[in-house]
């Protein structure tokens, strides 16, 4: 068994769905983009991006020494469906897990495997481990990994599970085998882009985060403007992965902390207006939905 073998036995030991190694350097055709996304503004207010921008593109600058990323994929798709016309929160989010310290606890345990299997051969071996909250371009080293190829809905598809998973990165300063990319397989299909209600996604490929239902009822901070209809979303927004025909394999996660909250789901407004900002907290204590606060909650539902 080679290096890159053991490696990602270990992944899929660890639960991790799929595993795709890459040289740490990004193609140019994505850093051409990146700077122009940047130049026009494409972050909005979103302003770790331009702290961060260097990073992103030159990787060495979180790891000096780096020669792989490993790019890891985790399904967190569930067995349940939405009624229509009732609250709606991203599949993501929508149970009493966050996503971003389960899964980190799971690379602090894969990285320690990693670290054991191979003490005696690399004995100086570097793992730095990220769940989508550092400075790594993380679609695409996902796509140059052969993970997906990033569809017209900017998100990374696997023909196998869809786009209903996490990324993660392992940068390390070990050389391992890199897989290939994958092919686009969206070909004339725009399902996604016609089923954004806001027209976010009028340019395939790519994502205008001022119309992005995600971006305002998450990161807006401040007044929704009037011409964004929520569309019943009061976090996140999954109506561009409901419709890609990737996503009806139905592949899911067997961890029940993703499936949805049973005092939520499903339930009519006056159940979600009537939360006060006690059991607001109590509810989402370990949830995504609590970066909101109770104030844009209310704000979200008031969308509605």
């Amino acid at each position: 068994m080679t290096l890159t073998e053991k490696i990602k036995k270990l992944c899929i030991l660890n639960d991790f769905n799929k595993t795709g190694i890459s040289a740490p350097v990004l193609p140019e055709k994505d850093i051409l983009q990146f700077e122009h996304w940047m130049k026009e503004g494409g972050y909005s207010d979103m302003y770790w991006f331009e702290m961060q921008k260097e990073k992103r593109i030159n990787p060495s600058l979180i790891l000096p020494d780096v020669k792989s990323i490993i790019s890891l994929a985790y399904v967190y798709d569930t067995p349940f469906e939405y009624n229509d016309n009732i609250p709606k929160i991203s599949r993501y989010a929508w149970g009493k897990i966050d996503y971003h310290k389960f899964l980190k606890k799971k690379l602090k345990k894969l990285c320690g495997n990693i670290k054991s299997e191979l003490k005696n051969d690399f004995p100086d071996i570097k793992l730095f481990y990220f769940v989508d909250d550092g400075p790594v371009a993380e679609k695409s080293f996902a796509v140059k990994s052969g993970i997906g190829w990033q569809g017209k809905n900017t998100l990374v598809i696997n023909p196998e599970f869809g786009t209903f998973f996490f990324l993660c990165e392992i940068l390390t300063n070990i050389e391992l085998e890199p897989d290939a990319p994958m092919e686009d397989l969206c070909g004339s299909c725009s399902i996604c882009s016609e089923a954004c209600p806001t027209g976010a996604l009028n340019d395939e490929y790519k994502l205008n985060i001022n119309l992005c239902i995600s971006y305002h009822n998450i990161e807006n901070k401040n007044k929704i403007p009037d011409k964004i209809n929520l569309n019943g979303w009061i976090y996140g927004c999954d109506i561009c992965q409901n419709v890609c025909p990737y996503n009806k394999h139905k592949y899911f996660t067997s961890e029940q902390d993703f499936h949805p909250l049973p005092e939520l789901f499903n339930k009519p407004l006056s159940t979600y207006t009537s939360i006060t900002e006690n059991e607001f907290n109590t509810l989402f204590s370990t949830s995504p939905v609590k970066r909101l606060k109770y104030s844009n909650f209310k704000r979200n539902l008031s969308k509605l």
